[in-house]
């Protein structure tokens, strides 16, 4: 689906345990259909909160990224965990955002070339990113 200029594309996670595979074969199928990677996933809370129950199974999969770009393993840092803020993949970068209006295990992928949240241009957070770095299983 396409509004004005931004386009999008629905998917469910139904099986938690393989959420990063979903979210991985999903947005394979978005560059698929618009030949372009989306760089936003919409989720509730609600499916935030079991995606990082699961994520924290795979600790060496979380990093946390400051404002220099440097990054640490967050399970074995002072920094506490948060949630994701990013999905990272070999070709893209999925920038985790919040819409509670979305059902249970629901997502929405996005690709907007120049997103802006509340109206507000994005800029550099002012706190560490929770980066979940995906590893296509063999």
């Amino acid at each position: 689906m396409k509004d004005n200029g931004v386009l999008k594309l629905s998917g469910i996670i139904n099986d938690f345990s393989i959420w990063d595979d979903i979210i991985n074969q999903s947005a394979l199928i978005f560059h698929k259909q618009h030949n372009v990677y989306p760089n936003i996933l919409l989720a509730s809370d609600f499916t935030y909160r079991k995606i990082d129950l699961y994520a924290q199974m795979h600790p060496d999969r979380i990093r946390t990224t400051d404002d220099n770009g440097n990054t640490e393993t967050l399970m074995t840092s002072d920094v506490p965990y948060d949630g994701l803020s990013q999905f990272v993949a070999e070709d893209y970068i999925l920038e985790c955002c919040i819409k509670n209006d979305l059902p249970e295990g629901s997502f929405t992928f996005i690709f907007d070339e120049a997103p802006d949240f509340d109206g507000e241009p994005v800029e550099k957070p002012d706190e560490p990113a929770n980066v979940y770095t995906y590893r296509k299983i063999a």
